[in-house]
């Protein structure tokens, strides 16, 4: 799709050029098939409340939802970039493999608005959505915060936000290949530097136009992976792509918010974390930066998907009641009731 590196381009320009999603959505059209999307009942936009006013946002709800979990999402692209366009397949795959409500909230770009618009967004936003749950057949006290690439980071900040400020925390994260930090270094920038469609001078464009000034890249709300307080945070799901620039900051920050630590290899070429730990990682071999919500075309986007559903359906299963048997007084016997 003559997709040209964003770094070259004004952050206008860069807005308009194809991603992966779009790519994905044109493959029926060229082979003549229908188009492939994944239906979820209800879809609708609607308007948030940001930081510094109204933000677009996007519902994906089924039918009888009643009383669900609810996703909150914050799409992927990167500080300068990124659309509900992008996010709609992941939106989309999450609401359906789930059967739970998802909204997707696109907060400031940058360099219109530059570090912490976004992250003030965020945070804003996640509050606004808590106190909405309940009109979309929603159960607030079950809350999962995500998000891809600059969205995971938003997502890890905003846990820790509400953390640190008395906002009703999140009981689980889903972060899909993390902008963990902001350094330029490390393994898989050496091996996946110039691969599409994240490349490091993209990763370098965008840090750069989202916190131009000296020591802001430094901030703990962007540079996640150096914080020391990642302490009293809810259960984490990270999901990793091998050719991915930032694939080592994720794996970093897999280390650091579990207690079992590195990841170890499973079937397939499959790296988990060790079990009983409250965070799990996942590599995904052979995919990139983006892959996720592409499983009508890409089998191990679908694989994602579906471990991704999994752990989150794993996270909010309440047990059921125990039976309580009273002791049985001899020559009495039960009395049955009956209701009316």
């Amino acid at each position: 799709m003559r997709a040209r590196p964003l770094a070259d381009l004004p952050p206008q320009r860069a807005r308009e050029v194809p991603t992966l999603s779009d790519a994905m959505r044109a493959i029926p059209n060229v082979l003549g098939l229908p188009a492939g999307m994944t239906e979820v009942p209800q879809v609708r936009d609607l308007v948030a409340s940001g930081a510094a006013g109204g933000l677009a946002a996007r519902l994906y709800r089924p039918v009888l939802a009643k009383d669900t979990p609810t996703i909150v999402f914050f799409p992927g692209g990167t500080w300068v970039t990124g659309s509900f366009d992008e996010a709609d397949t992941s939106a989309r795959e999450l609401s359906a493999r789930t059967g739970w409500v998802v909204v997707v909230i696109r907060v400031r770009l940058a360099p219109e608005s530059k570090f912490p618009a976004a992250h003030d967004d965020a945070l804003a936003a996640y509050q606004w959505a808590r106190g909405q749950m309940r009109s979309w057949g929603a159960d607030p006290t079950r809350v999962a915060l995500a998000g891809e690439g600059v969205g995971a980071n938003l997502a890890l900040s905003t846990a820790l936000l509400a953390r640190d400020r008395g906002v009703p925390e999140p009981d689980h994260l889903l972060l899909i290949t993390p902008l963990a930090g902001t350094s330029l270094r490390g393994a898989s920038m050496s091996e996946s530097g110039d691969s599409r469609p994240m490349t490091r001078s993209t990763v370098r464009w965008a840090q750069d136009e989202y916190a131009p000034e000296y020591g802001q890249q430094a901030d703990p709300r962007i540079d996640l992976v150096a914080r020391p307080d990642l302490t009293g945070l809810p259960p984490a799901t990270i999901i990793l792509a091998e050719i991915d620039p930032l694939r080592s900051g994720g794996e970093a920050l897999a280390a650091r918010l579990g207690e079992a630590g590195a990841l170890r290899a499973g079937s397939a070429g499959v790296g988990t974390a060790a079990p009983g730990v409250r965070t799990e990682a996942r590599l995904f071999p052979g995919t990139t930066h983006g892959f996720f919500g592409l499983g009508a075309a890409v089998p191990e986007a679908a694989a994602a998907e579906d471990y991704a559903a999994m752990r989150l359906k794993t996270a909010f299963v309440r047990p059921a009641l125990p039976v309580l048997r009273g002791p049985v007084r001899a020559g009495r016997p039960a009395r049955r009731v009956v209701r009316r």
